[in-house]
C-alpha cells in the first residue's frame, strides 16, 4: 500500500524569521533617518526665526527711527533672562513697531529655549559692537546674526 502525504500549506519557521528580521532592519533604518530629518528641520526653523527677527528689527528701527536699545528699553535682553520673559517682551515691542507677526518666536527656539538678544549699538555712546541675536544653547548648523548698524556711521 502506498502512503499519500498531504501537501503542507503555509510558511516554515525559518521563512517567518527571515521576514521578521528584514522588517526589523527596515524599521531601524527608518527611525534613524527620521531622527536626522527632525533635527535638520529644527535647525532650519531656528535659522529662519533668526532671519525673520533680524528683518523685523531692521523694519522696526526704520519705522520708529530708534536703535534696538531704545526700542526694547534694554541693553542686554538676554542678561539674567532665565525664564524668557524679557525676550518675549522685547519681541512684542519689535512686533508692534515693525507690524510683523513674531508670536511664534516668543515661545522660544525649536528646542524650547528662549532666544538671546544683545542690544549693543549705541550702548554707552559707543558704536563698537553690533546688535546680535542668537540661541541660548548652541546647536550645530545654527549661528547667531549680527544685525547691521542703524545709526552708527560707517557701519
Amino acid at each position: 500500500m502506498k502512503q499519500v502525504w498531504a501537501k503542507q500549506k503555509g510558511f516554515t519557521i525559518v521563512e517567518l524569521l527571515v521576514v521578521i528580521v528584514v522588517i526589523a532592519i527596515l524599521a531601524a533604518i527608518t527611525i534613524v533617518a527620521y531622527g536626522g530629518i527632525s533635527e535638520r528641520a529644527k535647525v532650519a526653523r531656528a535659522n529662519d526665526d533668526l532671519t525673520q527677527l533680524s528683518k523685523a528689527i531692521q523694519v522696526a528701527r526704520l519705522n520708529t527711527n530708534q536703535t534696538l536699545i531704545q526700542l526694547t528699553g534694554n541693553s542686554c535682553t538676554r542678561c539674567g533672562d532665565t525664564d524668557g520673559t524679557r525676550i518675549a517682551a522685547s519681541i512684542a515691542k519689535i512686533e508692534a513697531a515693525s507690524g510683523t507677526n513674531l508670536s511664534s518666536l516668543k515661545v522660544g527656539d525649536p528646542w524650547g529655549n528662549p532666544y538671546y538678544m544683545d542690544e549693543n549699538e549705541g550702548e554707552n555712546g559707543s558704536c563698537a559692537n553690533h546688535d546680535s541675536i542668537s540661541l541660548t544653547v548652541t546647536h550645530t548648523g545654527v549661528s547667531g546674526i549680527s544685525i547691521p548698524f542703524y545709526s552708527c556711521p560707517g557701519g
